[in-house]
């Protein structure tokens, strides 16, 4: 290599260290030009480029690459991978297949090629390809992981189970592989033995960046409700946030794996992280799902004489979601727009059939399910959508890689991230005035839509008639019901020790919950109220119901229902509140600790909403002792549910109408997303 090039080499690879990429990729290509026979300055190129999220130019520089090493394993390799980036699958195939062929041993190449058949939907080859290279090479962790991570995509929890378990057989019980065994664990429901295994890998070695093990922590000690685990895990979770994404170091954000960013997008708000916290990860996501999935290429879009307005879930189907969205859909014609729905998965179980609901609600009814994400972006495209709304964020089953492609002049997220879902590729958030306040609006949330009203509607359910007996849910008949239906992983510490409080306060209620996913995490509960000298007995659980309407119906068997702090009910207040149960909420300092107030105040039901801890557990207390205040609160929430504007579809309707023009005419001027209140009529 030339000195000129040397010298221009040196100096990209201190930009680097400096995070500058444009003077690293300036000098790199400076060098390149000077010395273009040498093939790890094109590599460095390509990477760079890569790294950048420009694609065609990487692909351009490791095709130098490729020649100046005259058919090197590694550069058909690195082309390969590039080429995948920039969606140009049929190339990146063949020449990942040629590098394996040279080096038919190298691990980096098979999950690449791999990864590249899935996003194809071609899961079978992949699984064979992998269970291939476990035959030849029995102990490579990295083909077990992905086998197994592929069998639990597809279903196949039992196989992936065993798969694991003979993996460990052989090669003996490493970090790695016993953590693989608590994910194959987690999807056939053995979760004691899940938190087991992860507690000890923890324990042995505490992650100290935002990692997949600390995901899995989190989630199954949430999931079975192991306050003793929880503390730990917030614990062992605020150091990795400043680690892995430090305010200052943005461009280091992208270097954490995504999978475990996304479950923990998930996760956080249990475990109280502050909005300002979370929105990091949504940043880091969405900037790495930006920079690895090329744009379609750009159209003058043209809209129709009517706006297409397009909604893209997982969820259209037996799920809140699903729940919460048919009577909007059912109204959504009074937006004088064209309704697109794009459904990416549907529940086998649906007793109450939300699917055939929804899919009622327009002709324009699209069957995702075995579409890759540039599948569902190339066909967004065609159908001539004007406004995307995404309902699963990063959440599981969602598709935001399509929605980094661009298929819509304007993009926007509802429902999940209830505080912000920041992406370049999102341009607003739709939340309401409750979640996020008026200061808490630039904490790096991304522009905001505030609703008039709570942020999601209610079904007009038609419910059983009659009451309900407490005998026919193991309810004694003169016990105060104290009910706290909802996700096991929003019961944290300082709730439970409030619920306690309360039945020692009140000798004669009972605590009704929605049942566990086992008989020994009921136990653990149960036990918690032994040692405070409750009786355990006290402690009541609600199996599932089939029927969505009998499940509502239920709610009528009790005296209060008593809101989660952490994170707040939502779906569960809005079904609690229509069967006439009072809803007792305490709200925090995040979105999600404030959804149930929200909900409260869409129904002017404002007297249940509580300052604090204290506060809380006095009004339990106060209307568990005194049945007429009770009855009071009952016989008002049933006088404000006819008009209440939570179970207001066409209101909802109303306000999305205002938000399509107001987007709509922006986009049409130039003008650039940013904060947006709905205002409407009382």
């Amino acid at each position: 290599m030339s000195k000129a090039a040397e010298s221009l080499f040196q100096k990209a690879r201190e930009a680097v260290a400096r995070q500058d990429l444009r003077k690293a990729i300036e000098n790199a290509s400076a060098a390149a030009k000077i010395d273009p026979g040498r093939a790890e300055l094109w590599t460095f190129l390509g990477e760079l480029h890569f790294n950048a999220g420009t694609f065609a130019k990487s692909v351009e520089a490791l095709r130098f690459a490729l020649r100046a090493k005259d058919g090197d394993a590694s550069a058909f390799h690195n082309l390969g991978v590039a080429l995948k980036r920039e969606g140009a699958f049929a190339e990146a195939e063949a020449m990942l297949r040629e590098a394996i062929r040279r080096d038919p041993q190298k691990t980096a190449t098979i999950l690449s090629l791999c990864d590249l058949l899935v996003i194809c939907a071609r899961q079978q080859e992949a699984q064979v390809l992998l269970s291939q290279s476990l035959t030849r090479a029995p102990n490579n962790f990295d083909c077990l992981r992905e086998l197994t991570n592929l069998y639990i995509q597809e279903g196949h929890h039992a196989e992936a189970v065993t798969l694991a378990e003979q993996f460990i057989a052989r090669n003996g019980q490493t970090i790695p592989a016993l953590e693989q065994l608590s994910v194959a664990y987690q999807c056939v429901n053995r979760l004691d033995e899940a938190l087991e295994i992860t507690a000890a890998t923890i324990k042995a070695r505490p992650p100290k960046n935002l990692d997949i093990r600390l995901a899995s922590y989190l989630s199954i000690a949430g999931r079975i409700a192991r306050l003793d685990h929880r503390a730990q895990a917030r614990h062992l979770l605020l150091p990795a946030i400043d680690e892995s994404l430090p305010e200052n170091a943005r461009p280091r954000w992208m270097l954490n794996d995504t999978n475990a960013l996304r479950r923990l997008s998930f996760l956080l708000p249990y475990y109280g992280i502050e909005d300002r916290l979370l929105m990091r990860v949504f940043n880091a996501i969405g900037d790495t799902l930006h920079a690895r999935n090329p744009r379609l290429p750009e159209v003058k879009h043209r809209a129709s004489t009517k706006l297409r307005i397009g909604f893209v879930s997982y969820n259209f189907s037996e799920h809140p979601i699903g729940h919460l969205l048919s009577p909007f859909f059912e109204a959504h014609n009074a937006t004088g727009t064209d309704l697109y729905l794009y459904a990416l998965h549907l529940n086998g179980y649906d007793p109450s059939d939300y699917a055939g609901r929804i899919r009622a609600t327009t002709p324009n009814y699209r069957d995702c399910r075995s579409m890759t994400p540039a599948q569902l972006a190339a066909q967004i495209r065609a159908d001539n959508i004007s406004i995307l709304i995404d309902l699963d964020g990063y959440l599981g089953g969602g598709l935001p890689e399509a929605f980094a492609m661009r298929p819509a002049p304007v993009q926007i997220h509802w429902l999940q991230h209830l505080a912000g879902m920041p992406a370049p590729f999102i341009d607003y958030t739709i939340v309401d005035r409750v979640l996020v306040k008026d200061d808490e609006r630039d904490n790096g949330n991304g522009p905001l839509i505030r609703l008039a009203d709570a942020f999601q509607c209610g079904d007009r359910m038609m419910l059983p008639d009659g009451e309900p007996r407490r005998s026919d849910h193991d309810l004694p008949d003169e016990a105060i019901v104290y009910c706290a239906f909802g996700n096991w992983l929003k019961i944290d510490e300082e709730v439970f020790a409030a619920w306690i409080d309360i039945l020692k306060a009140v000798p004669n209620s009972v605590l009704w919950l929605s049942d566990g996913p086992s008989a020994r995490s009921r136990d653990y509960l149960r036990a918690q109220l032994d040692a405070q000298s409750v009786d355990p007995a006290r402690l009541i659980f609600a199996p599932r119901l089939a029927s969505k309407a009998e499940h509502i119906h239920r709610h009528r068997c009790a005296d209060l229902f008593l809101d989660t702090f952490t994170f707040s009910a939502a779906t569960t207040t809005t079904d609690a509140l229509w069967a006439g149960l009072p809803v007792l909420t305490r709200p925090g300092t995040t979105g999600q600790s404030r959804l149930s107030a929200s909900l409260l105040q869409a129904v002017g039901m404002t007297d249940t909403i509580v300052p604090d801890t204290r506060a809380y557990i006095a009004a339990a207390i106060r209307i568990g002792k005194s049945k007429p205040q009770s009855e009071l609160l009952k016989r008002k929430l049933v006088r404000a549910l006819p008009s209440a504007r939570l179970y207001d579809a066409a209101r909802l309707v109303a306000q999305f109408k205002e938000i399509y023009e107001q987007v709509w005419k922006r986009h049409q001027s130039g003008a650039p997303p940013e904060h947006l209140d709905i205002e409407l009529d009382a």
